[in-house]
């Protein structure tokens, strides 16, 4: 149903609001599709607005990093335009992933209990998720200074 919504702007069920703020960005490769990314990009009307990655996915046999790289610069790149600068993501802490998020000079600030798909706010599952947050205007992150 996210994806959906992500495509069309409107979300359906039972939630506050009809309207999606969310967008899928597409890779390809050689005309196929190779990965994928959903994300948001704050409230509308926030001063500062933080996107949200909820889910980045590519293709086990294509070149991971480099497409996930192209695929996140992409998105940051559209958050810009919109006037997102801050964002944040949570991966599970058993997955490989993390890899991913530090490569990508993201820095874990937090951890969490996993949330159910069914209900956004209540952390309902037992596994560990790791927050991480990017921000381009953060001089106070290590991680993101290149010296």
């Amino acid at each position: 149903m996210a994806y959906e919504s992500a495509i069309t702007g409107i979300k359906t069920g039972d939630r506050w609001s009809n309207v999606c703020n969310d967008k899928l960005f597409v890779i390809e490769c050689n005309d196929d599709l190779v990965g994928f990314c959903l994300a948001s990009f704050g409230l509308p009307n926030a001063k500062m607005k933080l996107g949200k990655i909820a889910q980045v996915c590519i293709q086990t046999d294509a070149r991971k990093i480099l497409r996930g790289k192209l695929l996140l610069d992409t998105v940051i790149n559209y958050g810009e335009k919109v006037f997102t600068f801050r964002w944040q993501c949570g991966c599970a802490d058993d997955l490989e992933s993390n890899i991913f998020w530090k490569a990508m000079g993201w820095s874990k600030i937090a951890d969490r209990k996993g949330i159910s798909h069914k209900n956004t706010w209540k952390q309902t599952s037992k596994r560990k998720v790791n927050i991480y947050r990017f921000d381009k205007m953060d001089f106070f992150i290590a991680d993101n200074i290149n010296v």
